[in-house]
């Protein structure tokens, strides 16, 4: 007997020891495992059911909510998701849904039908019209016809603020809703495969008063034949890509460029020659003294030196993206500066053009706005090695790029390769020290600070020490290219 109640008490204490082991393992308590226990033998899940009320959040929490959402490349089918949970989610989805539709080949003609119920605009009007601001038709090849997209155009225009057009879809009975969209701010024309007669498109953009951004075609065309009273721009353009068969007609001073303009692009223009772009940025764009940004690529008809003088004849550039087919290491050479003056006779940047006193030559002038500098490559081979890392190095040592802190160099230069690697790295180790002087001192972007960015006087000086700001700021970047 005193062996039976032994042996039943040695298995009582070890069935507890294991249950405390659970327990301890869990987090609970032995009777927590011992409910646990009985809970599971009776099979008997346990179950919270919500009684009360739903939560009520403010309208305010609802769109910030959905305003981070559209952040997110998923954003239009959250958003869609987000019409079905209750009135008042679908009254605040719906303005962030449609201010930026996503546009697909399955998805127009449903969206057309939405935006255009009737084909008479007085007959029967989509209140979600007025929602779109941005129409981005990018994606879309043979879907729709030119007379959706002058439809879509009509119902949109009073809330229209940016428009990308389709490849095929896009005529001149466009231009008419085109012309209404009061509100557009950016608008998009690279993709057009038949463009319309450009005198008609410079007319129905020319008064829209808030345009900042065009881009032109590519298979758009200029001729001798068109009046330069034809070519007007929008008072308050800023950013300008020319492309497509632009010719010396226009590139010898048919159209100026409005005082406005800060970017400028000349890309894919297959009849423009280097004498005729030389002229254009002699004429035309050196006297723009708001321009920041210059980008030239894709040009088949320039020369391997065409582009060696446009920073003697652009002083005011602090951006500068070129294609290496077109430029030589002359482009920072000073006794290149030299025989330029004497050749294009420049007058300064304040001087009167038509004063001939005005013509006479100035000292070589350094490059002290240039602080960005970006070299591509249009595809040709055997340009990799037209300008290295050290070229860059030289000019900087010379004094002529005092004020240079970015270089972007696209890969298919190879800067990155195991021979040019460690010049790369030499460039980069003296931008990024020149950028860290500019800290201490409190000049370039560390004036005032830097919004936004967390860079500048503005921050505590262990703050910035801690992370080298003036590293973010300065070095060689390379990119996909």
């Amino acid at each position: 007997m005193a062996l039976d109640q032994q042996r039943n008490w040695t298995i009582a204490m070890a069935d507890n020891l294991e249950r405390v082991k659970r327990s301890a393992r869990s987090g609970g308590t032995p009777q927590d495992s011992d409910e646990a226990v009985d809970i599971m033998d009776n099979h008997t899940p346990a179950q919270r059911e919500h009684t009360g009320p739903p939560v009520y959040l403010p309208d305010e929490i609802i769109i910030q909510i959905l305003e981070y959402t559209t952040r997110l490349p998923t954003s239009q089918r959250t958003l869609a998701s987000c019409c079905l949970l209750a009135h008042q989610w679908y009254d605040a989805a719906v303005p962030l849904l449609y201010a930026q539709p996503y546009l697909y080949g399955k998805n127009f003609d449903p969206f057309v039908r939405t935006m255009c119920p009737s084909i008479n605009l007085h007959v029967r009007k989509s209140p979600l019209s007025e929602l779109v601001k941005v129409l981005n038709m990018a994606s879309l090849v043979h879907q729709g016809r030119p007379s959706m997209t002058a439809r879509l155009l009509g119902r949109t225009k009073g809330s229209l603020e940016e428009f990308v057009a389709p490849q095929a879809s896009f005529l001149v009975n466009c231009l008419a809703g085109l012309s209404k969209c009061v509100k557009l701010r950016t608008l998009d024309l690279s993709l057009v495969s038949e463009a319309p007669p450009l005198p008609e498109l410079f007319r129905a953009v020319a008064h829209l008063q808030h345009l900042r951004t065009f881009r032109l075609p590519r298979s758009g065309g200029f001729g001798a034949h068109h009046k330069p009273t034809a070519f007007t721009w929008s008072p308050h353009l800023e950013n300008l890509s020319l492309s497509g068969g632009i010719d010396g007609h226009f590139l010898h001073g048919v159209v100026t460029f409005p005082q406005t303009l800060r970017s400028l692009t000349i890309e894919h223009c297959p009849q423009a020659k280097g004498y005729a772009i030389t002229h254009l940025l002699k004429t035309a764009v050196r006297p723009l003294r708001n321009l920041e940004s210059l980008k030239i690529r894709f040009m088949p008809r320039l020369g391997s030196h065409a582009l060696d003088d446009i920073l003697l004849l652009l002083p005011q550039i602090q951006r500068l993206s070129l294609s290496v087919d077109y430029i030589t290491p002359a482009l920072f050479d000073e006794g290149h500066f030299n025989h330029a003056h004497t050749k294009y006779a420049l007058p300064s940047m304040d001087a009167d053009a038509d004063d001939p006193d005005q013509l006479a030559a100035v000292e070589p002038l350094q490059h002290n706005n240039l602080r960005t500098l970006e070299l591509t490559n249009s595809g040709d081979p055997g340009v990799e090695d037209k300008i290295s890392a050290i070229d860059i190095l030289i000019a900087i040592d010379e004094g002529s790029l005092p004020k240079l802190r970015q270089v972007r160099v696209a890969k298919t230069l190879l800067w990155q390769a195991s021979g040019t690697a460690s010049d790369a790295e030499a460039l980069a180790d003296v931008l990024i020290e020149a950028s860290k002087r500019d800290w201490e001192d409190g000049v370039g972007v560390f004036a005032g600070g830097m919004q936004g960015t967390g860079v500048g006087k503005r921050a505590t000086r262990g703050e910035q020490e801690q992370g080298k700001v003036w590293e973010r700021v300065a070095g060689v970047w390379m990119f996909d290219g």
